[in-house]
């Protein structure tokens, strides 16, 4: 007989996932491209792809996360023995995220191209053509206008993200070897820039350095479900994030670093406002400083937080206290943010609102594109592309997981969760994205795993299986996307 927490079974959990994928794999099989035809799409690989070390990282994947949710295995560990664990988890899904950049195209030279292709983002050819980092800060709002795509409506942080790789690499380069010129010059051919061999190194480790930073966002991710409920879902939630195709697929998106900074700051200020710590609260209005500084978008976790705050306080049963504590931890970290800025403005003459002002409306004239795309259509595909980066084996487990959510126990983590399904239903009518929205969007999907862990966590007998199950589904389906679609447009 299955175990079956708060009445359901796990065996029907895992049926349901795994027709979910299977229904999905036959979609793509016939032909099916996500999005609306004549609008926009995610379209049809026509490349071969090579998937045997990213199976083979897949499957290490499962296998790590069911031992490790087994039972109560990880309730019962030594704190060594979960931060080695933890370490060894980020590293396996960097390296399926490094086996899904290599798997189209030439292994270790597509990855640079992802960066360098003005198709797929215009910030490393921006960052080439800075000379005086400071000087191109303090301009920023005027040279905004002349900048290309994508960094045209973006802040400085990507740019700079980019240049401070590319002088690193320039620096510890001497004399480049015949490979890495022969790189180079491939690049420079294909993509139309004059890249000296120090910049095709840079590309190479930039993309390797965004999968990295998404992948160590699971550290903030743990210690955040740690706070919100116990670590039994702490660990289950964890391991599932780390199965999430839009993590392993868009490795070398910049928007894995604006993910990575917005778990990292919800945690922070979780952790300052429960710890009373007035370092932490500086600390998490600093990330937010940081995170708008690469996406204009990121004020959304402001947002959010306020959102979850006035949840929060409807639960609890001592409202005013609660409320009280939560608006003095937001200004300490109001402080940070503008502590971020001030020091920006008194160093190199960087005006904030100026580039907010500017970027938003470069931002209105290269999506009017957008307006011509049906909304309501848009508001019914968002949600569907969205449940296909954070994983349909993942959002079938989170649905499936909601009876488990009405515990007195998983109070905290329901408030927070309603604030993220209010967030994400705002945004969606909305109409602001439309198309893509599962990579623009990817900031937002990973509290999913929080809900499917709450659910599993609740039958530790047989928890461990499920979750390495739900994994392998997971991997299947990241399989099925690769193979059948084109998920970085380098041409």
């Amino acid at each position: 007989m299955c175990i079956k927490p708060n009445g359901v079974s796990q065996s029907l959990l895992l049926m349901a996932a795994g027709s979910a994928t299977v229904a999905f794999g036959v979609a793509l099989a016939a032909g099916w491209e996500p999005g609306l035809r004549g609008e926009w799409v995610w379209r049809e690989n026509v490349l071969p792809v090579r998937m045997w070390s990213a199976l083979a990282a897949g499957i290490a994947l499962a296998v790590v996360s069911g031992v490790l949710c087994r039972g109560r295995a990880w309730e019962t560990m030594r704190p060594l023995g979960r931060a080695l664990s933890l370490v060894l988890l980020i590293l396996i899904v960097f390296a399926f995220q490094v086996a899904m950049l290599n798997a189209v195209g030439v292994p270790w030279v597509t990855p640079g191209a992802y960066i360098v292709s003005p198709n797929a983002t215009t910030y490393f050819g921006v960052a080439l053509d800075v000379r005086d980092p400071a000087d191109w800060i303090a301009r920023y709002p005027e040279l905004l206008a002349t900048l290309p795509y994508h960094a045209a409506t973006h802040p400085p942080g990507f740019v700079l993200f980019f240049l401070a790789i590319q002088r690193a690499s320039a620096a510890l380069i001497g004399q480049p070897s015949p490979q890495l010129a022969e790189l180079a010059t491939g690049y420079s051919d294909l993509f139309g820039l004059g890249l000296a061999p120090p910049d095709a190194a840079a590309a190479v480790a930039s993309a390797l350095a965004i999968a990295l930073v998404g992948a160590l966002g699971l550290l903030p991710l743990y210690f955040l479900a740690r706070r919100l409920s116990d670590p039994g879902v702490a660990i289950c939630s964890t391991c599932l994030a780390a199965g999430m195709p839009g993590l392993l697929l868009l490795a070398s998106s910049p928007d894995l670093i604006v993910m990575a900074l917005t778990v990292l700051a919800l945690c922070l200020g979780y952790c300052a406002w429960r710890g009373k710590s007035a370092l932490l609260e500086l600390l998490a209005g600093l990330t937010v400083a940081a995170g708008v500084f690469f996406s204009l978008g990121f004020a959304l976790v402001g947002a959010w937080a306020a959102l979850w705050i006035v949840f929060g306080a409807l639960g609890s049963g001592d409202r005013r206290p609660a409320v009280r504590r939560a608006l003095a931890a937001g200004a300490v970290g109001l402080v940070g943010f503008a502590a971020f800025y001030l020091a920006l403005y008194l160093l190199y003459g960087y005006h904030p609102v100026a580039v907010a002002v500017k970027a938003l409306s470069a931002h209105r004239g290269v999506t009017a594109v957008e307006g011509a795309r049906t909304y309501w259509k848009w508001v019914l595909m968002n949600p569907v592309e969205c449940a296909l980066f954070a994983g349909l084996p993942l959002m079938v487990a989170a649905l499936w997981s909601w009876r488990a959510l009405g515990d007195a126990q998983h109070c905290r983590l329901r408030a927070f969760l309603i604030s993220w399904l209010v967030l994400f239903a705002l945004l969606d009518v909305s109409g602001a994205v439309r198309g893509e929205v599962g990579r623009i969007w990817l900031f937002l999907l990973w509290p999913a795993a929080l809900a499917a862990g709450a659910g599993l966590a609740s039958g530790p007998e047989r928890r461990g299986s499920a979750v390495a199950l739900l994994i392998l589904l997971q991997v299947v389906q990241v399989v099925l996307m690769k193979g059948y679609l084109t998920m970085y447009s380098i041409l």
